[in-house]
């Protein structure tokens, strides 16, 4: 999901962001009020039509947040890190970090954000008849009822990435024991729905229903293209399969003097090998790591008067990894601190370099 999205806050310490697609359905959804509401309330003033519509589109807000916390939520119960809630077009979408652990985490927490909005869409319907309410308010409280309970089931057609789509892939999970043969069907499943979705689509702007038509396919476009890119990272999630880091890692080790100037590290080294980082030492022992991301952040006029060792990152446990760890574990590692390498270390000394670069290479080499 490419494009601008701003944070506008944290909620439980969750970063809360929103995609600039969003603001294409806060202004549909008050713009759709100058058709709904004037059916329900034919009496009211223009204005009134607005206010409703925009406070609406604002409640809708919350509710597909409330709906993205469902999730969020239950994954935090089990200790599944959430990295961001990004509210965009179609909807709302929580970056969980890691994989849920077993079929039944992933059942729960794909189920919350669907139980959420049900019972968000009975509050709404308890409010549109208690006595004494305002008619504007009824009209607004049966408009999200209706929403929340349509999100609600749109989000449980069995079809990965949607809510849904996670409860089945928890069911084959289950069922086969394979959490990879798992995630291929249900992005299969989800791929058939896309291509549903898109036929409907066309049949409406056939039919002249343009808006329609061409809201289902983008809706359509966009789970195609999600259930396409989850079938390929599964497909090289088992490419993965009992590769260990010592498989990948490259044993020739360039290394930087923490004395170094970091004019001298660029020109000797940076330049001459073209590696995007190196480990530094000093005394024969690991004291840190250098790379472009922290040159990067140095003026360059001050490189003659830096060194390395007062630049780089200092050595930490978490920046190493044991040759005998399965690779997927370092790719996390590396997703996690948001490094390009990771020292290989066994009883104290380095025996190599595990990259993303040279994983890539590797699977290349593999797959020719």
């Amino acid at each position: 999901m490419g494009g601008q999205s701003w944070q506008i806050g944290r909620v439980f310490g969750i970063p809360l962001r929103v995609h600039i697609s969003w603001f294409l359905v806060f202004a549909l959804v008050v713009w759709s009020g100058r058709s709904y509401f004037p059916y329900v309330l034919p009496r009211s003033p223009s204005w009134e039509y607005w206010t409703m519509g925009i406070v609406a589109a604002l409640l809708l807000f919350a509710s597909v947040l409330v709906h993205e916390l469902g999730h969020c939520l239950v994954a935090l119960r089990y200790r599944i890190p959430i990295a961001q809630i990004t509210l965009f077009i179609f909807g709302g979408m929580a970056q969980i970090k890691r994989e849920a652990p077993t079929p039944k985490a992933e059942f729960l927490i794909a189920i919350a954000g669907p139980i959420v909005s049900i019972v968000l869409g009975l509050c709404f319907w308890v409010l549109a008849e208690l006595p004494g309410v305002p008619l504007a308010l009824v009209a607004v409280s049966e408009h999200l009822r209706n929403i929340n309970l349509m999100l609600a089931i749109f989000n449980l057609v069995p079809g990965y990435p949607l809510d849904g789509g996670r409860v089945l892939r928890a069911a084959l999970w289950a069922w086969s024991k394979n959490f990879h043969k798992a995630t291929r069907y249900s992005a299969r499943v989800g791929q058939g729905f896309a291509v549903f979705l898109m036929l409907f689509g066309i049949y409406d702007v056939i039919a002249g229903l343009q808006i329609g038509g061409v809201w289902f396919l983008l809706i359509g476009a966009f789970l195609y293209t999600a259930a396409q890119s989850t079938h390929r990272q599964v497909s090289f999630q088992e490419s993965l399969t009992g590769l260990r880091v010592g498989d990948v890692m490259t044993t020739d080790v360039v290394s930087l003097g923490a004395g170094l100037t970091l004019d001298e590290a660029v020109d000797n080294y940076f330049l001459r090998f073209g590696f995007g980082g190196f480990p530094v030492m000093d005394d024969g022992r690991l004291v840190g790591m250098l790379s472009l991301k922290e040159l990067k952040a140095i003026p360059r006029e001050r490189w003659r008067a830096l060194t390395v060792g007062e630049v780089m990152v200092p050595y930490g446990s978490y920046r190493e990894i044991h040759p005998d760890e399965p690779i997927t574990a370092a790719m996390e590692r590396m997703f996690h601190d948001d490094r390009s390498r990771l020292v290989v270390m066994e009883d104290g000394k380095v025996l190599g370099l595990v990259t993303r670069s040279g994983i890539a290479r590797f699977l290349d080499l593999r797959q020719q």
